[in-house]
């Protein structure tokens, strides 16, 4: 989710919550990856086979950039929860756009900066192959994130047809709606 409107501060600060929730579930099995794939970062200049050199850096590369993305994303609603300083105090709105600068920790700028490199040799190394492609591709999707601010109106829409103060129109056959009289009852008998 990325579109947050601020009723009221207990509200949007729930709707972050729920929001990192989704994201902090994606962050262990993205590092779990991750650590798997690091076991091979040192054999990696001993594989002779460039296919094999280019599908391990774009995996690298590309999960790298996940995992940043994905902490990114959680870092920057933790901010959000704290507060964040309106540039329109009419702002109500608050959207979470990728972006290519990453503003929340140095070590997320270093994860970026790095998957940035893998995905850029593969580029370089193997140019013309289908990692190359897939390298271009994930380098063409922002890692980073920032905030847009929009106002949105909170009024409610007016209703069509409530001309007549809310009220329901009157029934065209209200004959046919009606209950049907019960049968006479009888008296009960005298003892």
């Amino acid at each position: 989710r990325s579109r947050f409107v601020k009723r009221d501060e207990a509200g949007f600060s729930n709707e972050l919550s729920e929001s990192q929730k989704q994201a902090a579930q994606l962050e262990p099995q993205i590092e779990q990856l991750y650590q798997l794939l690091l076991l091979g970062e040192a054999d990696r200049s001993v594989e002779k086979s460039q296919r094999w050199q280019a599908g391990y850096d774009l995996a690298l590369g590309r999960v790298l950039a996940t995992k940043v993305r994905t902490e990114t994303y959680n870092a920057m609603l933790a901010v959000a929860k704290r507060g964040i300083k309106l540039k329109d105090p009419k702002s109500n709105t608050f959207t979470l756009v990728p972006a290519d600068i990453v503003s929340v920790g140095s070590q997320y700028k270093k994860g970026a900066e790095k998957a940035k490199e893998l995905l850029q040799r593969v580029i370089d190394q193997h140019e013309g192959t289908p990692w190359a492609y897939l390298a271009k591709k994930e380098l063409a999707t922002p890692i980073g994130w920032e905030w847009k601010e929009s106002y949105t109106d909170l009024s409610p829409p007016p209703r069509p047809g409530a001309g007549n103060g809310g009220n329901p129109p009157a029934a065209q056959n209200d004959a046919a709606n009606m209950i049907k009289k019960p049968p006479p009852k009888r008296r009960p008998p005298k003892l």
